[in-house]
């Protein structure tokens, strides 16, 4: 019978470097690249590079955001 420990299936919750996470953006959400994390570790904030797309789902221009850590959602590890 093989055992499985809680540790092999816990998930990595904090946001770090590269991570693709969303962030809340009007009624919705949009998608972001994150290039940097500070603060305490009580407060985390995180910037995240916003891009701005066109009508065509081009990337027109990006921007630097901050947002604390917990207002952010995780969508894929880098």
């Amino acid at each position: 019978m093989a055992t499985t420990t809680k540790h092999a299936r816990t998930r990595r919750t904090r946001i770090k470097y590269g991570d693709k996470v969303a962030v809340p953006w009007g009624l919705g959400e949009i998608v972001g690249k994150v290039e940097e994390v500070y603060g305490p570790r009580t407060r985390k904030y995180v910037v995240v590079r916003i891009p701005t797309r066109g009508p065509l789902g081009e990337i027109l221009h990006e921007e630097n955001m901050s947002f604390p850590e917990d207002t952010l959602r995780l969508i894929a590890a880098a």
